[in-house]
């Protein structure tokens, strides 16, 4: 009785709201009507409804989990009715992966196939990574979570109503993901510098901001002489700015962030910058440093356009107040900085050092600052200075919170991911073939060669297609590759006379 009530109650629901699920024989009808038995004992059990709600999440993750383990064991066996010819079954292997809805479970076969190489069907269709205990769609969610929180923050966060991972493997997850962006933004640039392809823009514009700076991170137990810091590059490309909602809001931003040489940094944040805008239509570039020469390097990797390097006011702001001992002489200072007007700041920075009106030292130091960038300071052009705020909430709020310190790899990895979010970009996912370990890569391309050799001397021809060839020789223009280079190798050995 209870059953047919519930089974009645789904599907007045169904064609209220969901016409399509009227007929109560669907296998969602049927999954909805029997979580809602469960869930209804658990009402019973229960009168608070957080814990009830946990419950429920917890009870229908099992099912979810149990169920995706069941329904993978049903499509191997319908991979192996349909499995390619030349694949053998070998036997069956039992893989659990850590999923946002708890632990999975499934068997599936393991073939060889006619190289005598492991195969997995199953596998190879979803493109479940090699050697991965965590599901990619978990990984996904950990890599978001632990670039906003801890390791152990984002591993309690998927084990809420999921798996419960390991800190190191969080870290393993952003490893990856990091080495995946790396990947993505060094073929950006060997496309555009080496094959000189340009990349497909979202927009077109002839006029664009842009902002390059460094900040500061520790390393993480660093050995003894080696460096205690590292700097992680970063930059932002926007089209300009507008008012919204009351505030002053960058359009079409694009950041990118890195641990690396300077002509690594530049090259791959145009490459990737050419997504956003047109690389050929940009004319005019207006362009904010903080004085350091790789900050205003950017005209070197983007040949076409006009680059109007200015210093960002807040660069010379905060070295004008580094040595000023009263707050009145500082805004005098900036101000005549500001008008453009660099040498005659640095005078009278020297000046008020001689009076005593700011430290000596340092004074002698920030005169030198202003005169060497006198032309940067005060250029004309729109306001730029955003680098800054970009660098403390994008990159400080997480890199200088936890942990406190990185390794440089880590640090790159996790810069590179974060620009990516701030930008609105996709972590790119790693493949099934490039989750492949290097030496079984290696180990299998071996194998393959090897039978190929085998296979194909004992088969050499004199002669293939239209027309004679002399003995020992065989036109291989309609013989697979594979193939021709084992004819190769075997005609070589016959030359030999092995």
């Amino acid at each position: 009785m209870r059953k047919r009530f519930l089974y009645s109650l789904v599907c007045r629901r169904s064609k209220r709201k969901e016409p399509h699920m009227a007929d109560d024989s669907s296998p969602k009808a049927r999954a909805i009507a029997a979580l809602t038995e469960l869930f209804l004992e658990k009402t019973e059990a229960c009168s608070d409804f957080s814990v009830l709600e946990s419950i429920c999440m917890d009870a229908g993750h099992e099912c979810m989990s149990v169920s995706l383990g069941r329904a993978l064991e049903a499509r191997d066996e319908e991979l192996m009715r349909s499995r390619p010819e030349g694949y053998v079954a070998h036997d069956k292997r039992t893989r659990t992966l850590a999923t946002e809805m708890g632990d999975v479970s499934f068997v599936q076969r393991r073939y060889r196939d006619r190289f005598g190489l492991d195969a997995y069907l199953l596998s190879d269709r979803y493109g479940i990574p090699y050697g991965a205990r965590v599901s990619p769609g978990a990984a996904e969610f950990l890599v978001l979570a632990a670039s906003q929180a801890s390791y152990a923050k984002a591993a309690d966060l998927l084990a809420r109503h999921g798996s419960r991972v390991s800190e190191r493997t969080v870290m393993a997850a952003l490893r990856r993901a990091g080495d995946a962006c790396e990947r993505e933004d060094v073929a950006a640039a060997k496309s555009l510098y080496g094959d000189g392809v340009v990349p497909e823009a979202e927009s077109r514009l002839n006029e664009i901001c842009m902002e390059a700076d460094g900040t500061w991170f520790s390393v993480q137990r660093p050995k003894p002489g080696e460096p205690r810091r590292f700097e992680v590059k970063a930059m932002c490309a926007y089209g300009g700015k507008e008012v919204r909602g009351g505030k002053v809001r960058r359009t079409r931003v694009f950041h990118h962030a890195c641990v690396g040489a300077p002509d690594e940094f530049w090259s791959e944040g145009v490459a990737q910058m050419g997504a956003v805008f047109d690389l050929g239509g940009i004319e005019t570039v207006h362009l904010g440093a903080d004085g350091e020469p790789w900050c205003s390097d950017a005209g070197r990797y983007l040949p076409g356009a006009r680059v109007a390097v200015q210093l960002d006011p807040y660069h010379v702001n905060r070295a004008i107040l580094s040595c000023s001992r009263t707050p009145g002489l500082a805004r005098r200072l900036i101000g005549v900085a500001s008008d453009g007007d660099a040498a005659s700041a640095a005078a009278l920075l020297g000046a008020a050092a001689s009076l005593g009106l700011a430290n000596e030292g340092a004074a002698k130091r920030v005169a030198g600052y202003l005169l060497n960038n006198s032309e940067l300071i005060g250029a004309e052009g729109p306001s730029l200075g955003t680098i800054e705020s970009d660098n403390q909430h994008i990159y400080g709020a997480r890199m200088d919170s936890v942990p406190c310190a990185w390794s440089v790899r880590g640090g790159s990895d996790m810069a590179r991911i974060l620009s990516r979010r701030a930008s609105g970009r996709e972590i790119p996912r790693v493949s099934r073939l490039e989750s492949m370990p290097h030496r079984k890569r290696d180990a299998r391309n071996g194998k393959v060669l090897a039978k190929l050799e085998r296979g194909g001397a004992g088969r050499v021809v004199e002669s293939v297609g239209e027309g004679y060839l002399p003995p020992h020789q065989v036109d291989t223009s309609r013989i697979e590759a594979g193939k021709a280079y084992a004819l190769y190798r075997a005609m070589s050995n016959m030359d030999a006379g092995i």
